[in-house]
């Protein structure tokens, strides 16, 4: 476990709406443009959200089973239980709230890779929906979250953005499963000026394929580590690309980096 707190979506089909955030540690998977890359190994200890209108989180330590009352300053050891967790995100955004319980995003590092833990976790949050934010690449492991979840977040890995240089055949054994075809999915494409149109156009092929009609959401790159920044002039031609494929693609940035909240 690396993180619970409540916030404003930014990014693909949820864009805009509140949502609490679960980030789940550990990723094997090592995009060189992540920005949580300090999730790769669980933090020994988690903060305790604050109550909405109650300040920030703080730094002290704490002991215990996560009550719900968002004291500033409580901190739970790692492992935390699902009981726990569940205690944080009440914590986060209070049931009684104002429009009902916001949803949950399942997010991480790589949440597939807690399979058992994701499981639970939905199970204990009837309340709840829940959007699970994933490379889609276990499609075992999709198959046991899928009849849970309402919503999956599917980032699509192009390798020249990732280092991983069979991803999209890695994608396709996934996609050929139908597995996705289960819940309502919507596909994220990162692209940074290392993309080009061959490599874009090999993963809208198979988007086309296994995919037709699904939401494809285009998305700069926000400039990280060894991730080039993509030049302005190219983006026109990206979304050619996807659009001679009938794939409905809409260009949409980080736009929680725009409104500067996490």
């Amino acid at each position: 476990m690396a993180e619970v707190f409540r916030s404003i979506q930014g990014e693909g089909l949820l864009l805009g709406k509140r949502q609490v955030f679960v980030r789940l540690a550990g990723c094997q998977i090592d995009c060189r443009y992540c920005d949580t890359a300090w999730a790769f190994q669980a933090p020994a200890t988690v903060a305790v959200p604050a109550a909405p209108g109650h300040g920030g989180e703080g730094s002290g330590e704490g002991s215990g089973e996560g009550s719900g009352e968002g004291r500033v300053g409580q901190r739970l050891e790692n492992p935390l239980t699902v009981q726990q967790l569940v205690g944080l995100i009440d914590s986060s955004d209070p049931p009684g709230g104002p429009g009902g319980p916001a949803s949950v995003s399942l997010t991480g590092g790589e949440p597939l890779e807690q399979v058992d833990f994701c499981q639970a976790l939905i199970a204990a949050l009837p309340g709840r929906d829940v959007m699970l934010e994933t490379a889609a690449l276990d499609g075992v492991a999709l198959a046991r979250l899928v009849p849970s979840l309402r919503w999956v977040a599917a980032d699509i890995k192009l390798p020249s953005a990732t280092g991983r240089q069979h991803s999209l055949e890695e994608h396709e054994a996934v996609l050929c499963t139908g597995v996705l075809d289960r819940v309502e999915t919507f596909f994220k494409l990162i692209v940074d000026g290392d993309v080009n149109e061959a490599e874009l156009g090999r993963a809208a092929d198979l988007l086309a394929r296994h995919a037709p009609g699904r939401k494809v959401f285009l998305q700069p790159v926000t400039p990280l580590g060894g991730s080039p920044a993509l030049p302005p002039g190219h983006l026109d031609s990206l979304v050619d690309v996807l659009l001679e494929r009938a794939l409905p693609v809409r260009v949409v940035p980080q736009v929680h980096k725009q409104l500067k909240v996490r």
